[in-house]
């Protein structure tokens, strides 16, 4: 399961799944070794949005795209990304925080331009900020661009300073 766990992300997020097998082959020589729990994860959260579904059949279980799941491989176009905004605002914040290291610099800067390109606000050289859910959106940038493990997604309630400049930034009032 896990090693279709891993073979259904890279398809269902990049036209181009070898591309983003590549640096997962080179850190790990032995697919024994891969983070089984992070590809788990990965399934629940597909499987909890019906994006696939589990079928057992014996003692194996295999991974099937649903009709929602091939829509959202449609969607999901790395150069015309885009994220959409919902009509009411959860008064939520989502903060994408990232320390990518210096051998990574080109994954890091194409990080910063496409989160700029896709509208979030840069509250520091790698914190940006959104209103609006956009969790599927930043995990496949990071998956294409190899840097995961190195970006986190925060949900945040309110902000200490800036939150009035930030709703007028996003016309939120």
């Amino acid at each position: 399961m896990a090693a279709s766990g891993t073979l259904l992300l890279s398809s269902l997020f990049a036209p181009n799944a070898a591309q983003l097998l590549k640096p997962l082959i080179r850190w790990r020589k032995n697919w024994d070794e891969i983070d089984r729990k992070r590809i788990d994860n990965a399934v629940r959260r597909l499987n909890n949005k019906r994006l696939i579904e589990l079928i057992e059949k014996g003692n194996q279980v295999f991974i099937r795209i649903t009709v929602n799941g091939k829509n959202l491989v449609k969607r999901f176009n790395y150069d015309d990304l885009e994220l959409l905004e919902t009509k009411t605002w959860d008064k939520k914040w989502r903060l994408i925080i990232f320390d990518i290291p210096e051998k990574k610099k080109r994954a890091r800067n194409a990080l910063s331009e496409k989160l700029k390109d896709l509208g979030l606000y840069p509250l520091q050289e790698s914190v940006f900020i959104y209103p609006f859910d956009c969790r599927d959106e930043i995990d496949f940038i990071c998956e294409f661009l190899s840097v995961s493990r190195h970006v986190n997604y925060c949900v945040v309630e309110s902000l200490d300073k800036r939150e009035g400049d930030l709703r007028k930034f996003f016309d939120l009032i």
